[in-house]
């Protein structure tokens, strides 16, 4: 492999956790490709799948201008996954332009799904090249849903029980509370020990240098009661309440919940709110949502939602495998690595069954 080589066409770095990751491609060493001919990434694993992203610089199929980009699950049953993909320009920053996003559910003979854009090669060299290498990024989201599941024996063995309901019990039975937040005329009972857990901010509040340690009812002036409710919901119980308020679109109260999140310090209570902003994410509330991402640095968030503001400009293929049964010209696989391209497929890079899965996993190790 030669994939560390300063030639290489295909280098991955992850960028955002284990959900985005970055790959440079060489544009002299692929613009010769012709279509059909696919350049793979290394492997890289979310949520316990293994994913390789397919580059196609001439196109899967022979359209003039088209390039054409795919990601392959290594999966063995059904996944569903909501991914995209953007180019960034010369200057490192993404662009509108040639980015897409999905959801789809992969299976293990439909493991690949992905994108086609019609651009021409002279507008990509302008555009996104710089120094020879042009950059995509692939951000991956997996639904809890989708996550491996332990073994039904395994399960089966585990007594019964959850902290998480246990504390969310003590918080709404207000035994021994020993402090008072106060909003608008309404007031929320609380332990301090759990928030003092809990919250970097609330143990500086509550560890005898501040005021509020010896308060014995806090007043709260920029955070709305609903949202001040569901975050002490979060921090007792790693869960979020019913937030099915009818006078309330559910982005309006999670936009209200990650402002409250970020004072105080709840970065999981701010990862949840992400992905309800993604799985809600409309053409109502991409604005507003992109806003807030660039208010907060959420890199994720704005990549996902400038990828679904362009999505309209895009024509998503349906299917890899489906199309490429249609290229009657592509050449076997042969299994070899290229010193000249990294990982190159031979043939349209399409895993068909389980055994070619297979040993398109051998082929990255």
């Amino acid at each position: 492999m030669v994939f560390n080589e300063p030639d290489t066409i295909a280098d991955s770095v992850s960028m955002v956790a284990a959900a985005t990751h970055l790959f440079k491609f060489s544009y002299m060493k692929t613009k010769d490709l012709t279509a059909g001919k696919s350049i793979k990434s290394p492997t890289f694993s979310v949520a316990g799948h293994n994913y390789n992203i397919l580059y196609y610089p001439q196109g899967l199929l022979k359209e003039p201008n088209s390039i054409d980009r795919f990601l392959v699950i290594h999966c063995k049953s059904a996944v569903t996954a909501s991914f995209g993909f953007i180019f960034l320009n010369k200057h490192g920053v993404p662009t509108s332009k040639a980015c897409d996003r999905a959801t789809f559910t992969f299976s293990p003979k439909r493991n690949d799904h992905g994108f086609r854009d019609i651009i021409k090669r002279s507008d990509l060299k302008a555009e996104f090249v710089e120094g020879d290498y042009f950059t995509l990024v692939c951000s991956v989201t997996i639904p809890c849903d989708s996550h491996k599941e332990l073994p039904k024996q395994l399960v089966n063995s585990v007594v019964p029980f959850s902290i998480n309901e246990n504390f969310a019990e003590l918080l709404e039975s207000k035994e021994m509370a020993d402090i008072t937040f106060e909003m608008d005329g309404q007031l929320f009972t609380a332990h301090k020990l759990v928030l003092y857990a809990r919250s970097p901010v609330f143990k500086a509040e509550f560890s005898g240098r501040m005021a509020e340690s010896k308060m014995k009812t806090i007043k709260i002036k920029d955070i709305q009661p609903v949202t001040f409710k569901a975050m002490l919901y979060f921090i007792y119980s790693d869960s979020l309440p019913d937030m099915s308020d009818k006078d309330i679109p559910i982005v309006t109260q999670v936009q209200h919940l990650y402002k409250a999140a970020d004072i105080y310090l709840l970065d999981g209570l701010k990862a949840i709110c992400e992905e309800m902003f993604i799985r809600n994410i409309s053409v109502d509330t991409v604005i507003s949502s992109l806003a807030l991402a660039e208010e907060h640095g959420c890199h994720e968030l704005k990549d996902i939602c400038l990828n679904f503001a362009s999505m309209p400009k895009h024509q998503e293929v349906g299917n890899h495998g489906d199309a490429a049964a249609a290229n009657n010209d592509s050449e076997d696989d042969d299994g070899t690595d290229s010193s000249d391209y990294g990982t190159y497929d031979e043939d349209d890079g399409t895993d068909d069954d389980d055994e070619d899965t297979d040993s398109s996993d051998d082929d990255d190790n």
